[in-house]
């Protein structure tokens, strides 16, 4: 298995071309990873609006926070149990994902889920779309948009 690093190497085609990206991109540095993780909300709106991971040691290190495993398997989780919330009583603590929203969509977001799962590689701009779906409370999962 490819650890985190190297995924985002082979993702953004940096190891095979004869673009050289520093370490401080494949390796951010612990203020890196600490300002990345306190900032999560706003880097993944923008890696989600498609800003350039190598912009950026934040947005380089909240990449490579994104494409770790026990990254993807918690947001595969949420995924899964936002699908099953579309059945369950509406409780007053939590916001209810929109039945309607989700309902059609169920299967897609278990099939997310399980793809979230496996040990391929996936782009940081699309886990943190995901992520975002899962906890925007004002996302497609919580409101209708015709």
């Amino acid at each position: 298995m490819l650890d985190h690093t190297s995924q985002i190497a082979n993702v953004t085609g940096w190891r095979n071309s004869q673009l050289r990206c520093s370490d401080s991109l494949l390796r951010p540095s612990l203020a890196a990873r600490v300002g990345a993780r306190t900032r999560r909300l706003a880097l993944d709106h923008a890696l989600a609006a498609g800003a350039d991971p190598r912009s950026s040691t934040l947005l380089a290190a909240r990449a490579a926070q994104l494409v770790r495993p026990a990254t993807r398997h918690r947001i595969a989780g949420a995924l899964e149990r936002v699908a099953l919330m579309v059945d369950a009583d509406r409780g007053r603590l939590r916001t209810p994902p929109h039945r309607g929203a989700l309902g059609p969509n169920r299967s897609e977001m278990v099939r997310l889920a399980a793809r979230l799962r496996h040990d391929g590689l996936l782009y940081a701009r699309g886990i943190a779309l995901l992520e975002l779906i899962v906890i925007d409370g004002t996302g497609p999962a919580y409101i209708r948009a015709d």
